[in-house]
């Protein structure tokens, strides 16, 4: 038997141990991706995740450890490919909605899991039903359609015309096998503005370029702050004056408008923009719920929410954005970077309410000043709204040195 609840520091060992995997996963994982492909690699990690269902089969706590380190890697690196592979396979004006969906499918997962837990008393049952579906990611091999864009880049021009044919087919464009397979390979690389790699691009490579690690440490600070913003509200939303279940239940619901503000303002007026009032209207409405009388209880919690919204456009959208500043060679070992700031915020917004217990608006001045941070950091980055996707390190080096010529 584990005896889990008899020592506690057994059960606090769990939860390392699964933050762990998820960040060794967010490292590697889009890594992998870069190499082999983000059909395999996704492929791979959705079948894996299911070994979380061996976890009602374990007797030795330290098995169970490994277990849940390997289920959480595995996991985790489904996350980060999914979104790689998403925004790949469409075009500019899909990029934006493509990211919106997949958020909306993870606030959808989320309840489904919450409502599904609270039928269920038993834990094990639980696992069952959450992770005996994994096992159906098997059919992918057959289904899932590799990216269009990483085939051209390595040179896999017939793969990507067989792609292309499939994804023809779905969307009912009227265009035969036979004139997709007459297309040349020179001008297919030309219509997806793709050239192809004829080395790989390294990490001595990622660290020669100035604009790639530019981008990557404003990125990678953007996700920390979405992230630690983000759930740190969750955390404090118990915290507000109230009833603490419908805070929370209000929190969690406001992240529905962030999405869509996110989508419309992504489209309407660009990238970088929306990111930048995101984090400011967040570091306000923070800042004035702090300051506000507390016996005011609504106006602190209409602020709160308010300052959640703000958050959430720019939570989901830095995804898109960071995705449209990486070129294609790299793309998923970069988000993976982005993705690990990001756990680590994660794994510090819990700890942000011992901070109240000092003085009670520190937390809010702590999320506000990182929030502003990141909107000033965001003046390095170029806007990418109606720029194709590039492919090559050696393509945003020489992009950034037309925008200085032209200055």
């Amino acid at each position: 038997m584990l005896n889990l609840g008899c020592q506690s520091w057994k059960s606090t060992l769990v939860g390392s141990v699964h933050n762990a995997g998820m960040i060794a996963s967010v490292m590697i994982s889009g890594w992998i991706a870069d190499k082999i492909g983000r059909k395999p690699t996704i492929i791979v990690c959705s079948i894996g995740a299911a070994v979380g269902v061996f976890k009602i089969f374990i007797q030795n706590y330290y098995a169970y450890l490994a277990v849940e380190f390997l289920e959480s890697m595995l996991a985790s690196g489904l996350y980060t490919v999914n979104v790689v592979l998403l925004i790949e396979v469409g075009g500019e004006s899909t990029r934006v909605l493509a990211g919106v969906i997949f958020s909306y499918a993870v606030y959808i997962g989320e309840m489904l899991f919450a409502f599904t837990a609270m039928g269920l008393q038993y834990w094990k049952t639980l696992i069952l039903i959450v992770y005996t579906p994994m096992f159906l990611f098997i059919f992918y091999v057959f289904i899932l359609k590799e990216s269009t864009r990483w085939q051209l880049l390595r040179g896999k021009t017939e793969e990507a015309k067989e792609t292309l044919k499939v994804i023809a087919k779905v969307n009912k464009i009227n265009v035969t096998d036979k004139e997709i397979n007459e297309i040349s390979d020179a001008d297919l690389r030309s219509r997806f503005n793709v050239v192809v790699q004829k080395e790989k691009e390294t990490m001595k490579d990622i660290i020669n370029s100035k604009e790639i690690m530019i981008r990557l440490t404003v990125a990678s600070f953007c996700f920390f702050s979405s992230s630690f913003i983000y759930y740190g509200m969750a955390v404090h939303s118990i915290l507000l004056p109230g009833n603490k279940y419908t805070n929370f239940v209000l929190t969690s619901l406001s992240s529905f408008p962030g999405d869509f503000i996110a989508y419309y303002t992504f489209k309407k007026f660009g990238r970088k923009i929306t990111l930048q009032c995101g984090y400011i209207f967040s570091a306000g409405f923070l800042l004035a719920q702090a300051f506000s009388p507390d016996d005011i209880m609504w106006l602190k919690v209409a602020l709160f929410l308010a300052g959640k919204v703000g958050v959430v456009v720019c939570f989901t959208g830095i995804y898109t954005y960071s995705l449209e500043l990486f070129p294609t060679s790299v793309r998923g070992s970069l988000i993976g970077w982005g993705n690990t700031a990001a756990r680590i915020g994660s794994m510090l917004a819990p700890l942000t309410p011992l901070l109240s217990a000092e003085i009670t608006f520190l937390p809010s001045l702590l999320f506000a000043s990182t929030a502003i941070i990141s909107a000033l950091l965001l003046t390095f980055t170029p806007e990418t709204r109606k720029l194709p996707l590039f492919d090559t390190i050696a393509q945003v080096d020489n992009y950034r040195e037309k925008i200085i010529t032209a200055l």
